[in-house]
């Protein structure tokens, strides 16, 4: 698991252990390998899983896993990139990052 990211993750019980960093694999972005090491980890279809990316190579990583993927992309970021990455939804505040809508 990538044990550089904010204690304050790595405490939490929801993202223990469940913290995976392309730097802990074989070959990066855009090859998909963090994708399926976590949900080949988790025991879930790489089909099943939400991928939340705000890169072009991140977003095409988490495609070839076979994921879903929705783009964050901050004001003045342009959409047009990332949706034509594979972007599924392109999001501009974590408070739009609700399940089920």
């Amino acid at each position: 698991m990538a044990e550089a990211y904010p204690l304050k993750f790595q405490e939490n019980h929801f993202f223990a252990g469940r913290i995976f960093s392309g730097h802990e694999m074989p070959r990066s972005k855009p090859h998909p390998d963090v994708y399926l090491a976590a949900a080949a980890h988790l025991q879930v279809d790489p089909a099943r899983c939400l991928v939340v990316e705000d890169t072009t190579v991140g977003i095409t990583a988490g495609v070839a896993a076979g994921a879903t993927v929705w783009a964050y992309a901050a004001p003045p970021a342009e959409h047009a990139p990332l949706v034509q990455a594979g972007a599924k939804r392109v999001f501009t505040g974590m408070h739009e990052l609700r399940w089920g809508t």
